[in-house]
């Protein structure tokens, strides 16, 4: 069973390195063990926009099996959706987009491989909150999943047995959780769902503290990405519309910190301006399935909801809001 771990990364080069090396070390304490002879893995850096030193170079090729040096030609998102490529290109068992913000836990590599080799019929395994169990997943976009990080880099391993087919679909939709959802989604509908192995995230990896500035700069592309992906994995107008509804009306308190403005500028994809056409191309589509709730989310993308002094307020006016909604008949 081989496992393929890519790391995409940026300045972070040096951060990367350090997954490898550890990923590296915790791979051949498990070798160690003659009961694991079959386990192989391929440790894949990719940096975009940065040109390492010499050293760091140099370091780097002790722990990993290649670096892909892309020069300026990448940026984040396209960066992340290589992953999938280069698992269609290599056919290893399984495959791990690993963030270099997340530090791995001492057993990480162990309990990835444990899963997959303990059953067959897994084909995910995903990071939750605190669930630790075995299930059928058959829908993470609408309704989605609350608990699991399914659209998280660093919370997903994939048995490709199954998924292959599906991975092309991921560079399309760059913009959408890291590609990740669009690959699960699509696999979920034309497999009838995916067997998932449900595990808490502090077995695998310990997050880092994301705060709302960075949340607003950096991940706006993908909450609009959200948007168009649902809409497109619908099957009727009817079922777009009430998805649309439902996501903006839900998100009502996130909007401004979210909102954007484009401008071409003979780039689509700029380090100024990041991926923020899709907000153009999403708000087109709230228009078209609904003026009325294209007026509403218009309206409250104005709020600075994220500039109070306290996040529970937040919390608070969005359990409300969800109780309106769950009450209205027009939403249910």
């Amino acid at each position: 069973m081989k496992l393929l771990v890519y790391i995409p990364c940026h300045t972070d080069f040096p951060q990367a390195i350090n997954q490898a090396a550890e990923i590296r070390r915790q791979f051949e304490t498990l070798k160690q063990n003659s009961s694991n002879s079959s386990l192989n893995i391929e440790v894949v850096v990719s940096v975009n926009a940065y040109e390492p030193t010499l050293s760091e170079k140099n370091l780097a090729e002790k722990f990993c099996d290649s670096i892909l040096y892309n020069g300026t030609g990448y940026l984040a998102d396209v960066n992340i959706s290589k992953g999938f490529l280069l698992a269609l290109e290599k056919k290893p068992d399984l495959l791990w987009l690993l963030s270099t913000n997340d530090k791995l836990m001492p057993n990480a590599i162990k309990k990835i491989y444990s899963s997959f080799t303990e059953s067959s019929s897994i084909d995910l395994l995903v990071t939750s909150l605190d669930k630790d169990e075995v299930f059928i997943e058959k829908q993470i976009i609408d309704p989605s999943r609350t608990g699991f990080s399914y659209g998280l880099i660093s919370a997903v391993v994939y048995r490709l047995e199954r998924i292959f087919p599906y991975l092309h679909n991921g560079p399309f939709m760059a913009w959408t959780g890291w590609s990740q959802l669009a690959v699960m989604q699509t696999a979920m509908d034309g497999l009838g769902g995916l067997t998932v192995r449900a595990m808490p995230f502090g077995d695998i990896y310990q997050q880092r503290e994301r705060d709302l500035a960075s949340a607003g700069k950096h991940y706006a592309h993908s909450i609009f990405g959200m948007l168009i992906l649902g809409v497109i994995l619908k099957k009727s107008r009817s079922s777009s519309k009430k998805f649309v509804r439902k996501f903006i009306f839900s998100n009502f308190y996130v909007w401004h910190l979210f909102s954007r403005k484009w401008k071409y500028s003979k780039q689509l994809v700029s380090k100024e301006d990041y991926l923020a056409w899709n907000q153009v191309i999403a708000e087109s589509l709230i228009w078209k399935n609904s003026p009325l709730t294209y007026l509403f989310y218009s309206i409250f993308k104005k709020f600075p909801f994220e500039n109070f002094s306290e996040n529970k307020r937040i919390i608070l006016i969005k359990r409300s809001f969800d109780k309106l909604l769950r009450q209205s008949k027009h939403y249910k």
